[in-house]
């Protein structure tokens, strides 16, 4: 039986909540009635209150990730933006451990980007480890880097010790990190290093990419310095070095990213719990202004489509699952026609809506005429473009094209 979540870094039952979150989501979907966003009362957490198993999420990592798709994932080096950050994490990395002989294991390697800029930088001793066959599958056959397939929590002795994990953007999604650190333990040499990388929760209020967009299916916990500090602390070990990056995203607009080093002691350093008073001041400034925005883009949303009987929603992500959500109970009359580029989402559902490739849209307009709402934010243009070229070329009436940007 499920039970609520204790807070991931200190185990304290104590939280408060600060808002719910709702989405409406692919069927049989891990965490397919939302949860509650909530601070742990003891450390200052704040994290989302899952009433899911770590199982259910390997699953979801394992069999339905979309981390291994090219075009759409980050992790690759496969985009402008997404080589420059992973080229300045090899970087960051090359100047702190100056020895290229150190052993290196990337543990939710992706499809081997950062490994491949690793090799670039001159460490020849490196390995993936990732939970997705086919990511493991690119990473051998495609940048030519030892990959092994396995869970976080499958790691034992077999697999040797590492002198440095790197868990770049892996943290942010695990339910169990204490069992988690103690997996990673297993592999990690004495007094050996972790380099973790996050998105800064402290920041979400800078840039806003869409409607609480930072409070999704995937990204569960959510760190600021001082959870860095106390995470690791209570388990042993130094920090090196921490510190805030701004990145590129795929649209151009900046992410900031909570980056450290930390070391493990063999012997105890008897670190206390510390208290931050601003993160929840920075989270509730961050929800205010998402929600103005969200209210603008529904009441824009109902206005025009007072008379409709049908709307296709193209781009079926994060922010779309809680558009959905507000749309379907605002309009349950309203059918719904879905697409998306991804195609590891064609032929799932999200409430009886069947999720059609993206190319096949001009198929539903040769036979009917409806309005077309673009869910994706940050590749809002390029969508809006290729279906303006898919219905130029099939001869097609322009259909009326709702942007939400």
């Amino acid at each position: 039986m499920l039970i609520d979540r204790n807070c991931p870094i200190c185990d304290s039952a104590k939280k408060n909540k600060i808002d719910e979150i709702n989405f409406i989501l692919f069927e049989n979907h891990p965490i397919n009635k939302g949860y509650d966003l909530v601070q742990c009362n003891q450390c200052s957490f704040i994290f989302a209150d899952v009433k899911v198993s770590q199982l259910e999420l390997d699953n979801y990592y394992s069999l339905i990730s979309k981390y291994e798709d090219k075009l759409i994932s980050t992790g690759g080096g496969y985009n402008d933006h997404d080589r420059s950050r992973l080229i300045g994490v090899a970087n960051y990395i090359s100047k702190i451990f100056v020895d290229k002989n150190i052993r290196i294991a990337d543990v939710g390697c992706a499809i081997g980007g950062l490994l491949e800029q690793l090799r670039n930088n001159g460490f020849n001793n490196i390995v993936g480890i990732d939970p997705s066959k086919s990511c493991v599958e690119i990473t051998k056959n495609e940048k030519n880097i030892d990959c092994i397939h396995s869970s976080l929590f499958d790691l034992n002795d077999s697999f040797g010790k590492f002198d440095l994990i790197i868990i770049s953007h892996v943290w942010e999604h695990i339910l169990d990190l204490s069992n988690a650190i103690n997996c990673l333990e297993k592999i990690l040499s004495p007094n050996g290093f972790i380099y973790i990388e996050c998105p800064n929760a402290m920041n979400y209020r800078n840039t806003i990419h869409a409607p609480l967009q930072e409070f999704n299916t995937e990204h569960i916990n959510h760190f600021c310095e001082n959870d860095f500090m106390n995470f690791f602390g209570i388990r042993n070990y130094s920090c090196i070095d921490i510190g805030n990056k701004i990145v590129k995203i795929a649209s151009g607009e900046d992410y900031d990213a909570l980056y450290g080093i930390f070391q493990k002691n063999q012997n105890s350093i008897n670190y206390e719990l510390k208290f931050d008073n601003n993160i929840l001041i920075s989270i509730e400034d961050y929800i205010n202004k998402s929600r103005v925005w969200f209210f603008d883009i529904l009441n824009r949303i109902e206005s025009e489509l007072t008379t409709e009987q049908s709307v296709a929603v193209y781009g079926v992500g994060q922010f779309a699952f809680k558009l959905l959500y507000e749309i379907v109970h605002r309009r349950p009359d309203l059918e719904i026609i879905l697409f998306d580029n991804n195609t590891l989402n064609s032929g799932k559902k999200i409430a009886n809506f069947n999720i059609n490739k993206g190319d096949t849209l001009t198929n539903f307009l040769k036979t009917s005429q409806f309005k077309i709402i673009i869910t994706s934010l940050i590749h809002q243009t390029s969508i809006k473009n290729n279906i303006i070229d898919l219905v130029l070329k099939n001869n097609l009436e322009q259909p009326e094209i709702i942007e939400l940007k």
